[in-house]
């Protein structure tokens, strides 16, 4: 590696870290930014307060949850009844039948999830995935204790009516649902859940048989497949036009508070943003653990997913996307250390209240960020796992290349740790050719140093740059050495050294598998827990972090053993002994598949170095140096145009000296 390879290599790292620190917010943008996201969380409170109120304020005295207790408290006094009716009537309107009911839960089971539906709100209040664990050996989970909420806000005559705060009716196949047993499919097997909020009867009792045979109702119906981390979820309003009066579009709200299902809550916090399908183009709010909020409209919305580390919950329209959409990524100060995150979307679907039937096609997916799983529904949701999809050679490196080798060694049932050997060993083989000339190059250069430094006795002057360069170019040329042979093949690897930056914390693959004191290969390895936290650093020792340094500090001692004296620039030991120092604390919390990627893949490289360097005969290149020294040496087109040019500049000065 010469001269320039370094100082390249070095203006990279400095771009990167300069670019990060000009384009960090200053204090008045945090502010503006803090000022947004809190206007958009007030929209956000005042749409739901909307929800619950309305112009009655006597009605505003009714706290849903008490409403059972309440009319408890009224029963055998006929006023009170009536009070507490007529409140009830004034807050929910046609849906008042549906205000008071008791509590029931249907448990969904298929090959790979168990849901538990709820009858209030007609919601999905759990998920618990069967082939995952979290890092503290429990099931994955999908929300608790009412973490998960949606349903339609309505505009019922003067009032809004929020779906999640009434009561259902369960139908299953177009049934009533009287069992208590969970209901299981299998295979190719399915099941029609049908969630029903059916309005007061206009013409008598709200009984049974009303409810058996009703023809006017809202309805969730969900559909459960055997092997299938898809939920669907349709929306279906039937004859209800007389009753639901919004104009142009139904709101919908989802509101998630998303659990800890990895080792570090920060880290995991840091990799949770909400992700949507902006007609064909993938974007997504801030990530990094910072608040975001983000409003679409104009552009049709077909999925949005509140995405984890390793786990997603998406909301995915089949034929009726979105029409718009506020949504809100917030971290709120809470004692239950295995929260994560809250994400909320405001969605509005487009409607014509004339319409006699609407049905709006949906699924929900509770499941794993795998790339091979989520690219199979082919709506661009793979995008949601981190491969680098800004920077088009990384994406393809990573979807054609890395991902396909690592599922192929994947299918041999090896070890992890020993499917990164191969591949590293794989990637070591392919880009040898590459590292050969690179290696060879600069121990020719160290070879012919005493020639070089003949030139530079011989042009010492600034002046005498160009023959200096040009007697450079010639002496490489007899030696039959390519400059940039060291430089491009450097740069023809940092893309793949990159892509496996990106893919190694990302791949679910390696998640909670073992390799030597590695508990967990998508997670930092962990030999030591310290009681304090070191800024930039952490409060742990990473291991195969620290093998990953020491192996850096070897190859770059090796690498400036190489270089010459001459081509050393003031400073330059000291930057690239500090580069392995600053790669220690930026990677010291980043996943052991990655630091051990790079600490066998640096082991390879300097074996490959000695190798090569004893493979080099310093006699032969001698030899052929002289040889070619007897010889005429053929100039260049390159090397002809820069003579002429310094031809012409030197009769211009000439012209300007008789001049004076």
């Amino acid at each position: 590696m010469d001269k320039k390879t370094i100082i390249g290599l070095v203006l990279i790292c400095l771009v990167f870290v300069v670019f990060g620190i000009m384009n960090r917010p200053t204090e008045e943008q945090k502010a503006a930014m803090r000022k947004q996201q809190d206007s958009a969380l007030n929209a956000q409170i005042k749409a739901n307060d909307k929800a619950r109120q309305h112009d009655n304020k006597d009605s505003l005295s009714i706290d849903e949850n008490d409403l059972v207790s309440l009319q408890k408290q009224a029963q055998g006094n006929d006023s009170l009844e009536n009070a507490l009716q007529e409140k009830i009537n004034n807050k929910y309107s046609s849906f008042s039948a549906c205000a008071i009911d008791s509590a029931k839960h249907i448990i969904l089971e298929n090959d790979v999830f168990k849901v538990d539906l709820q009858n209030k709100g007609g919601e999905v209040s759990q998920v618990i995935l069967k082939n995952y664990k979290t890092y503290y050996k429990k099931p994955v989970t999908f929300f608790t204790n009412n973490g998960n909420n949606y349903g339609l806000n309505l505009s019922v005559g003067q009032v809004v009516v929020r779906t999640q705060d009434l009561f259902f009716k369960v139908f299953v196949n177009n049934k009533p649902y009287t069992s208590n047993k969970p209901i299981k499919v299998t295979g190719k097997d399915s099941v029609v859940i049908s969630m029903r909020l059916i309005p007061n009867n206009p013409n008598g009792e709200n009984n049974q048989a009303y409810y058996d045979n009703a023809k006017q109702y809202i309805e969730y119906k969900y559909i459960l497949r055997g092997n299938d981390y898809r939920l669907g979820y349709n929306i279906v309003l039937n004859n209800m036009q007389d009753i639901i009066k919004d104009e142009s579009t139904l709101e919908m709200i989802w509101n998630s508070e998303l659990k800890l299902k990895e080792k570090d809550a920060e880290i995991e916090r840091k990799n949770s943003s909400v992700y949507y399908l902006l007609n064909d183009e993938v974007d997504y709010l801030k990530e990094n653990g910072r608040d975001d909020s983000k409003t679409e409209s104009g552009i049709p919305i077909k999925w949005i997913s509140y995405k984890q580390q390793f786990f997603s919950t998406a909301l995915m329209a089949k034929k009726t996307p979105f029409t718009s959409a506020t949504m809100v990524d917030t971290t709120e100060k809470k004692a239950d250390n295995s929260y994560v995150r809250t994400m909320t979307s405001s969605l509005s679907l487009p409607y014509q209240n004339d319409k006699q039937y609407t049905e709006y096609a949906m699924n929900f997916f509770y499941g794993p960020n795998k790339y091979s799983l989520v690219k199979d529904y082919d709506i661009s949701m793979e995008q949601i796992i981190p491969l680098g999809w800004g920077f088009f050679l990384l994406q393809w490196l990573n979807r054609f290349v890395i991902i396909p080798v690592f599922d192929f060694l994947s299918g041999f049932d090896l070890s992890m740790g020993i499917i990164i050997l191969i591949l590293t060993i794989l990637v070591k083989i392919v880009l040898f050719p590459l590292a050969y000339k690179s290696f060879a190059s600069t121990a020719k250069m160290k070879i012919i140093q005493p020639e070089v430094d003949k030139i530079n006795e011989k042009y010492p002057k600034q002046d005498q740059a160009m023959q200096k360069q040009q007697a450079m170019m010639g002496l490489y040329k007899r030696a039959g050495i390519n400059p940039m042979a060291g430089c491009l093949p450097m740069l023809l690897q940092f893309p793949i050294l990159v892509a496996m930056f990106r893919f190694f914390p990302s791949s679910i693959e390696l998640r909670q598998q073992s390799f030597l004191w590695a508990d967990d290969l998508s997670t930092y390895d962990s030999i030591v827990n310290m009681p304090f936290n070191i800024p930039f650093y952490g409060n742990h020792v990473s291991l195969f972090c620290l093998l990953m340094t020491v192996a850096q500090l070897i190859y770059t001692k090796w690498t400036m053993t190489q270089q010459s004296q001459n081509n050393s620039v003031p400073g330059m030991k000291f930057m690239m002994y500090l580069m392995p120092i600053f790669m220690l604390f930026m990677l010291n919390s980043f996943s052991a598949a990655l630091n051990y990627y790079y600490f066998i893949s640096l082991l390879f490289s300097i074996i490959q170095m000695w190798v090569i360097r004893k493979s080099i005969n310093e006699q032969k290149v001698l030899d052929t140096l002289e040889k070619n020294s007897k010889k005429p040496l053929k100039k260049s087109k390159w090397q002809q145009r820069m003579e002429a040019l310094e031809k012409q500049n030197k009769q211009l000065v000439a012209q300007r000296s008789k001049k004076k």
